[in-house]
């Protein structure tokens, strides 16, 4: 049974409501089943409650996210003082869409539709509550839910996938720093785009890491979907449409800079991921 909820990058969460609210005395979790999404987060006190017989309790910063469709109540044990906040909440992924998981490769400085198609996984529980900037965030949805103002419930919306997407950052950010294998994705990331502007070099890389190379090959596929020279020649790619956006150079003097072999190699490789060769690219843009 999957207990996780995911934003998507096409779409926001829309907010059905929001509120806080505060205990007078021994408080028991309502016994629901409900047809969305909610968002729990614990400023005074804890909050017991039970998900399809997995029971937390939220305590203090802490947060949850319970799931539609999953049974959640409570027992008597939220004691007198307890204060939280509450979103109501209907989830984006859209059925129809075949959602893929982000990779940690930087994105390419260009739009494609697809890329928007993916999903990111929310955290469960607590522990990457983002304390005082949470309650700030939420103090200002619901000071934007009182206002009777056109586009209110978008702007909560809005608010309200920025406060997700920083949750989730969080809680990956803590997951990252604790893996070997996305630390050495990392180094990898990092080597290659300080050396964005040159051929790729196995052997150089290998001997940056000191690691064999085949192992630096396999780590990075199966953390980020991509091969290395697959992430290499996006940075590259990168590195193009930066010199195009900012400078005056021409395609052959673009493919020398960034050390391709000749502009015709330059412009295949350019056509391959973007779609069209860099002189079609470049009449589109405001220099």
């Amino acid at each position: 049974m999957d207990r996780n909820i995911f934003l998507t990058a096409d779409r926001f969460p829309l907010v059905r409501d929001i509120g806080r609210n505060r205990t007078e005395g021994l408080y028991t979790h309502p016994d629901r089943l409900l047809e969305y999404d909610v968002f729990l987060f614990v400023v005074e006190g804890s909050m017991q409650v039970i998900e399809e017989g997995i029971e937390y309790v939220v305590g203090e910063n802490e947060h949850l996210f319970l799931k539609k469709g999953l049974h959640h109540w409570g027992k008597p044990e939220t004691l007198l003082g307890t204060a939280w906040y509450w979103i109501h909440f209907t989830s984006p992924i859209d059925e129809r869409i075949e959602y893929k998981h982000l990779s940690v490769v930087p994105e390419l400085e260009n739009y494609f539709s697809s890329h928007y198609q993916y999903v990111l996984q929310l955290p469960k529980f607590g522990a990457a509550a983002l304390n005082h900037s949470t309650e700030d965030a939420l103090k200002s949805m619901i000071e934007s839910y009182r206002k009777k103002r056109t586009h209110r419930m978008t702007e909560i919306s809005v608010q309200a996938y920025q406060l997700f997407l920083n949750l989730h950052q969080k809680a990956e950010s803590r997951e990252h720093a604790n893996n070997k294998a996305d630390a050495h994705v990392s180094r990898i990331l990092e080597y290659l785009n300080s050396h964005a502007e040159e051929d790729f070099n196995s052997k150089q890389l290998s001997e940056h890491m000191s690691l064999n190379y085949s192992y630096i090959s396999a780590t990075f596929a199966k953390q980020t979907g991509q091969t290395v020279i697959e992430a290499h020649t996006r940075l590259r790619i990168n590195k193009a449409l930066h010199l195009m956006r900012t400078t005056s150079l021409n395609v052959s003097e673009i493919s020398d800079q960034l050390g391709f072999q000749n502009p015709f190699y330059f412009t295949r490789v350019f056509k391959k991921i973007l779609g069209e060769p860099p002189s079609s690219y470049m009449n589109h843009l405001y220099r």
